[in-house]
């Protein structure tokens, strides 16, 4: 039985190990209805329960009539909670090394909500932090047809994937601050004399050019400085819409001016040697906004057809 309005902690075996993750069912939703689904992946060194109180998809998913669901990676070493990775593709992650088994675990874990509910194939989301959202980028590409739209947070491509050549990809709605201690926000940063946790990524821009090229073979770009909210907030919030033929869009870039390794409009407080948490913007709502608006464009394409 799945429980409805409150957040549950739920298991799947895949090839003999146990999974965890986390659900949430919106209260009033009809065990018939057709229903969008959502994935959200922590970052590396956390958890789906923290990840939750994070993003609050859960709180949005009961207003908006989505499930949402929040995956949990499996801890690699005993005692080293930073091990506890998605396989995102990149040799020097733990994960890839021991060979986890996170894509087959997103894989099971559809077709069990696929039986379970009428999950509206067209309405099937991918969204991550950091690592994450690395990962979340990983799953479109080995999950073709699968997603319709990614939204990553401060996690750009593995640059393992840049020579891959992909069909046509889900649109990408990515957020970064261009001063993330973590993560490099472009790969030039990488050169500099900051030393960054993470390494072997593409920057913020090469991912979203690297996606918009293999969906389209000329592009637009339209630059937009965001007005801001608060006034005592010093980041800023600038806006790279990719736009192909017929005005589609392949790809949107956040760039936190002034933001760190954050989710923007998530808790004031998160870690604090992590830079500034953006108050311009509610990445969740934003991602989610994002692609109901992406979607109304698939429908109107198709209807010109």
């Amino acid at each position: 039985m799945v429980a409805k309005g409150e957040l549950v902690k739920e298991t799947i075996e895949i090839e003999g190990v146990t999974r965890n993750y986390l659900y949430y069912v919106p209260s009033s939703l009809q065990d018939e209805a057709l229903v969008p689904l959502l994935f959200s992946f922590h970052g590396a060194g956390s958890d789906a329960n923290y990840h939750s109180r994070l993003t609050n998809f859960h709180k949005l998913a009961e207003s908006e009539q989505f499930i949402v669901i929040y995956p949990e990676s499996k801890q690699i070493k005993n005692g080293d909670p930073r091990s506890k990775q998605w396989n995102e593709g990149k040799e020097g992650n733990l994960a890839y090394q021991t060979g986890s088994k996170d894509v087959q675990f997103i894989k099971e874990l559809l077709h069990q909500w696929n039986i379970t509910y009428n999950i509206a194939s067209d309405q099937v989301y991918a969204t991550g932090f950091s690592n994450g959202a690395s990962f979340s980028l990983r799953l479109a590409l080995e999950m073709p047809g699968t997603f319709s739209a990614v939204g990553a947070v401060a996690g750009p491509l593995p640059k393992v994937y840049k020579k891959k050549e992909t069909g046509v990809l889900p649109p990408l709605v990515f957020v970064m601050g261009n001063e993330d201690p973590v993560v490099p926000y472009a790969e030039e940063d990488a050169k500099g004399e900051v030393s960054y946790e993470v390494d072997g990524l593409l920057g913020a821009k090469s991912t979203v050019e690297w996606w918009t090229y293999q969906s389209a073979s000329s592009w637009e770009i339209k630059n937009e400085r965001l007005s801001p909210i608060s006034l005592h907030d010093s980041t800023r919030v600038e806006r790279s819409l990719y736009v192909a033929e017929k005005e589609v869009m392949t790809a949107v870039l956040y760039t936190v001016k002034g933001g760190g390794h954050t989710w923007p409009g998530g808790p004031k407080v998160q870690v604090p040697a992590f830079g500034r948490v953006s108050r311009q913007i509610d990445t969740s709502k934003l991602l989610w906004d994002s692609f109901q608006l992406l979607n109304q464009q698939k429908s109107t394409l198709l209807g010109d057809e």
